[in-house]
């Protein structure tokens, strides 16, 4: 047996009486292939003078239509799966706090956890206190996240007296009061941030829980808090725990 050279095929492109034969061939094609229709151009009948094709015009705006309700839907179902991984995510946030039992674990999983979780570059506890000033602020590449005091009043000033939850999508283009405390050492690198207010029970003090990102857009007025405002909720309960049981509340 001699073994021959293999034959190369060259492709041939599909004529137009090769596409009547199958149609014809296969009368149901359209039925079974109906998202066709929302590319293919109408026949155009002539006609005399300034006499429009209503036909052509009617199923060139269906068309139209059909594209627009799809890009619609692409957009329900991206946005519905955004929301489903910020759910899970906020249940095991929420799971990591109600399980630490002293500050010292709760301060770590704000200050470790969180920030993986959400994938987000920074999270900040912040802490109003009348010896804000007396406090020193260090973080870095390596330890951006941690618990920041803050001047009493900022939160206030920051996010007015009535929102709870500001979201900024560029940080270079919206002022935010104490954005350099809040942020700080880290306050360059943030594009975009969230800021979460929440309020001790016990001490009646103000507290702050900040996101920030490297990333443009990341948070937007557009999206939705009922999530966030949940995760804040607990964090506020489990730090006014923990802040009377370890006994150093009133040193804040």
């Amino acid at each position: 047996m001699t073994s021959g050279t293999p034959v190369s095929k060259s492709k041939s492109s599909i004529t137009k009486q090769q596409v009547t034969e199958y149609l014809r061939s296969h009368p149901d094609f359209f039925k079974n292939n109906f998202e066709l229709f929302e590319t293919m151009t109408p026949p155009e009948e002539a006609h005399d003078g300034n006499v429009v094709d209503l036909r052509t015009h009617m199923v060139g705006n269906l068309q139209k239509g059909i594209k627009s309700l799809k890009n619609k839907y692409d957009g329900l179902l991206v946005s519905s799966r955004d929301n489903m991984s910020t759910l899970h995510q906020v249940h095991d946030a929420a799971l990591s706090l109600i399980r630490a039992s002293t500050l010292e674990q709760l301060l770590e999983v704000i200050a470790m956890d969180l920030p993986a979780l959400f994938n987000v570059d920074i999270v900040r506890l912040g802490l109003e206190s009348e010896a804000a000033e007396f406090y020193e602020n260090k973080f870095g590449e390596q330890n951006a996240s941690g618990v920041a005091f803050l001047e009493s009043g900022l939160i206030n000033k920051a996010l007015g007296k009535e929102k709870s939850v500001l979201l900024i999508a560029d940080t270079a283009k919206q002022f935010i009061y104490g954005f350099e405390q809040i942020f700080a050492n880290c306050s360059g690198i943030v594009e975009s941030a969230a800021l979460l207010r929440m309020k001790l029970p016990t001490l009646q003090k103000n507290v702050l829980l900040a996101f920030g990102v490297r990333i443009k857009n990341h948070f937007h007025e557009g999206q939705g808090t009922e999530m966030l405002s949940f995760l804040s909720q607990i964090v506020e309960h489990r730090l006014d725990q923990c802040l009377n049981d370890s006994g150093i509340a009133q040193l804040i």
